[in-house]
C-alpha cells in the first residue's frame, strides 16, 4: 500500500520515501495527540530503534518511560509529545539521529541520569545535516566504555 505524505521543505527523503519506523512514530505521536488533545501534551513514549514500534502507552515523564521498558531501555528512543506538529520527515530525522547515537555507543540505561540526554540541534537544517550527512560542527561523541 502506498502512503502519500507531504514532505517538509528540503526533506532528504523527498523522492525516496521514509522508513516504516518513522511512519510508526508519526502515527503514534498523532494517535496520542488526537485521543487526548490537551492531556497528551508533555507526555512521553518509547519507540524502538529497530522498527519504531511502541508499547502503546504514554508516561508522565522520561524517567517513567525508561523504567517501563523492562531492561531493554537501551534499544529505545524517548519522545515527548509537544504542542508542535510532527511530520513523517521530522520523525525520520529523530529516528536516524537516535540510531546514529546508538551506533556511536550512546545508551540510555539509567532513568535517574539526566546527563544522558542528547541536546537537539537549534534548527531543522542542522538536525537534518547531522542525521543524513554527518555534517555538523561542535558535536562531541564521548566514548561510553
Amino acid at each position: 500500500m502506498t502512503v502519500l505524505v507531504k514532505h517538509d521543505k528540503d526533506c532528504p527523503g523527498k523522492g525516496f520515501g521514509h522508513s516504516d519506523g518513522a511512519k510508526r512514530i508519526y502515527d503514534t505521536y498523532h494517535l496520542h495527540r488526537t485521543a487526548d488533545l490537551y492531556g497528551a501534551v508533555g507526555q512521553w513514549f518509547a519507540a524502538s530503534l529497530n522498527d519504531g514500534t511502541t508499547d502503546g502507552h504514554t508516561y508522565p515523564n522520561r524517567k517513567e518511560a525508561i523504567r517501563h521498558q523492562h531492561h531493554n531501555e537501551q534499544y529505545y528512543t524517548y519522545i515527548q509529545i509537544t504542542p508542535a506538529n510532527m511530520t513523517v520527515c521530522s520523525a525520520e530525522v529523530m529516528l536516524t539521529v537516535a540510531r546514529r547515537l546508538y551506533s556511536k555507543g550512546f545508551r540510555i540505561t539509567d532513568p535517574d541520569d539526566a546527563r544522558r540526554e542528547p541536546i537537539k540541534r537549534t534548527n531543522a537544517e542542522d538536525q537534518m545535516a547531522f542525521a543524513y550527512r554527518g555534517v555538523v560542527t561542535n558535536v562531541d561523541f564521548p566514548s561510553v566504555n
